[in-house]
């Protein structure tokens, strides 16, 4: 997505150490009730890591006859705790990089022999062949590990290249198994737990921007812009990659492949809110710095669009017989936008209308509404709006965001 890096933001004072320092006061203060659910939440991870460090053990041990297995466990915890949707590729690095460590060690050692001294050199020098061939972190530090097993161990053993190489197979292979195939994470509980934070942000920056809007403050709307600019969508974007992969390889998942795309389409179209949620703060600003009237029920719209987004991911029920709280929410807004529109605000300020209707079609589709419904309701509660494919005036068009996650292509016409 063509996003913005994160960065710390300004209260950090971009002081890194303060920033970490606070962060460890932040959890210092962490009640028993919050410590418990990050328990509860990591409870299935720590028993997928266990089963697939044990696991590993004996296939390395009593299958593959080696005594002293102890990389094939640590490759298959390193593996389920690598992010979910680089599982494959952060296997392929750790395998590549002992082979890669074993066979620069050998020739190091045959080349500057045994010591303190060499050991030294050796690791310092395959690091540096690591890195000219890749900067991945996992790959490098396999490399360096490896070749300093050999500097250390070899000749006094002359048997550790091969086992260790089947080791980081045996562990990659098991951890992918435990946590794709035989334990999985549910697909949609990981969605949710990754885009609720993100909500949460999005919808306090959007109650900040209605105080910007009453108090006419435009530096309050352009901070706004600042921390919603910094907003990372990653996270999300590997958690709906990860839930792909587990209802797509794991039997026990399969039956979640139908549900998945809805909560996958939600969550797209929440990211594409969050985008425009910017636009909203940017001509908010330009509105207010232009000296033009902005209407107190745009406020009120943006507070309606923050209690929505606070509810979106409560569930997507497309079958339900009344709207949801999200649902209602975003009606209201739309409502109130339809009468900003009728008080006569200038450019920025329709820009700023227009950008909270499609928000608010956004939420109401991803919590299960149909687009042509969805449109139906817009064209009913505010008539004065272009919607998604109407043609903003030019004054938004700098810094526009651009929605780079398109939906699946058969979900275009069921949503």
């Amino acid at each position: 997505m063509g996003r913005e890096p994160f960065r710390l933001s300004r209260d950090s004072g971009n002081d890194p150490v303060g920033a970490a320092w606070t962060a460890i006061r932040r959890t210092g203060r962490a009640t028993v009730g919050e410590r418990l659910r990050r328990v509860r939440l990591s409870l299935l991870v720590a028993v997928q890591c266990g089963v697939a460090a044990a696991v590993a053990w004996w296939v390395a041990k009593d299958l593959i006859h080696n005594p002293q297995p102890l990389f094939a466990p640590a490759v298959a915890v390193g593996t389920i705790a690598s992010s979910v949707s680089q599982r494959f590729r952060r296997t392929l690095l750790l395998i590549a990089g002992v082979a890669v460590g074993i066979a620069l060690g050998d020739l190091l050692v045959s080349w500057v022999g045994q010591g303190y001294v060499q050991i030294g050199v050796i690791v310092a020098a395959a690091i540096l062949v690591a890195v000219l061939l890749s900067d991945e972190g996992a790959f490098v530090t396999q490399v360096g590990g490896s070749a300093l097993v050999i500097a250390v161990l070899f000749p006094a053993r002359t048997d550790i290249a091969l086992p260790r190489f089947l080791d980081g197979v045996v562990g990659g292979v098991v951890g992918i198994l435990i946590a794709v195939v035989v334990l999985p994470l549910h697909p949609i509980h990981r969605i949710r737990r990754a885009g609720r934070p993100l909500l949460d942000q999005m919808a306090a920056e959007l109650d900040r921007l209605a105080d910007a809007a009453l108090a006419r403050d435009a530096e309050l709307a352009r901070q706004g812009l600042d921390r919603l600019r910094r907003l990372d969508t990653s996270e999300v974007e590997a958690a709906m990659s990860g839930a792909d992969e587990v209802v797509r390889i794991s039997p026990l998942r399969w039956h979640n492949q139908s549900a998945l795309q809805g909560w996958r389409h939600g969550a797209i179209l929440m990211i594409r809110s969050l985008l425009h949620s910017r636009d909203v703060a940017l001509n908010l600003e330009r509105a207010i710095r232009d000296d033009e009237p902005v209407p107190r029920s745009l406020a009120e719209a943006a507070r309606c669009l923050a209690e929505a987004a606070r509810t979106v991911g409560t569930g997507w029920s497309p079958s339900a017989s009344r709207p949801s709280r999200s649902q209602r929410a975003a009606m209201s807004a739309l409502r109130l936008v339809q009468e900003a529109l009728r008080s006569g605000p200038r450019v920025s300020g329709i820009n700023v209308a227009n950008e909270l209707t499609i928000i608010a079609v956004n939420t109401i589709r991803a919590s299960g509404v149909r687009k042509r419904d969805a449109e139906s309701l817009r064209r009913d509660l505010a008539p004065d709006t272009a919607g998604e494919s109407g043609k903003r005036h030019p004054a938004s068009d700098q810094g526009q965001p651009r929605p780079d996650l398109p939906l699946p292509p058969a979900m275009g016409d069921a949503f």
